[in-house]
């Protein structure tokens, strides 16, 4: 089921530019790889961003795969300007919410729950495009990222006295709010 959307999403735009319009806009697909690097080990980041371009004005939304110290699934707004007569040069913004992934807590004594939770996603930087045909352009792009997660631990002691009326419990939140450098590469199709 996940494919045939991913299908259609990628070739809706071909479609759309064979029919003949006559408009300035179009739909546009962009599938981006890069990589995130801050104070730990640079990390690789996915993304995949659908949406409408009006003259020199891109908007869409996209989502993307981040493994930058925690995984985490990143749905975001995404706004691009193009730059100069033929656009090719473009500044970009993305903002959204973080959502977490697949986390493995590690085993602590008395622990009985390791949450990790959302935050707010940014991203923002520029750009510069190389046609390849009509429909298809090469994109590398570098900016400021920001990722923010918050991980909740509780932790539950036994009662030392009977009868155990409230369980002694710890509940500690950390917050981390990851600043990164964001390089990629990407494939845009559309006009």
């Amino acid at each position: 089921m996940q494919s045939k959307w991913f299908i259609i999403a990628v070739l809706l735009p071909v479609v759309s530019f064979s029919q003949g319009n006559s408009s300035r806009s179009s739909l546009n697909t962009i599938v981006s790889v890069g990589m995130a690097s801050g104070q730990s080990t640079a990390k690789p980041l996915f993304q995949w961003t659908g949406g409408m371009s009006y003259g020199r004005y891109f908007s869409g939304v996209g989502i993307g795969y981040d493994q930058y110290q925690f995984n985490s699934i990143p749905v975001f707004a995404d706004w691009r300007m193009g730059i100069g007569q033929n656009k090719l040069a473009f500044v970009y913004a993305d903002g959204g919410y973080n959502f977490p992934g697949s986390y493995k807590s590690d085993p602590e004594y008395l622990k009985t729950s390791d949450r990790l939770k959302g935050g707010f996603y940014m991203d923002a930087g520029i750009g510069y495009r190389i046609p390849l045909s009509r429909l298809h352009r090469l994109v590398f792009s570098a900016g400021y990222s920001r990722k923010n997660n918050a991980q909740e631990k509780i932790f539950t002691y036994p009662c030392g006295v009977d009868p155990c009326i409230d369980t002694p419990q710890d509940v500690y939140t950390y917050h981390y709010n990851f600043s990164r450098i964001i390089t990629k590469l990407s494939w845009e199709l559309g006009k």
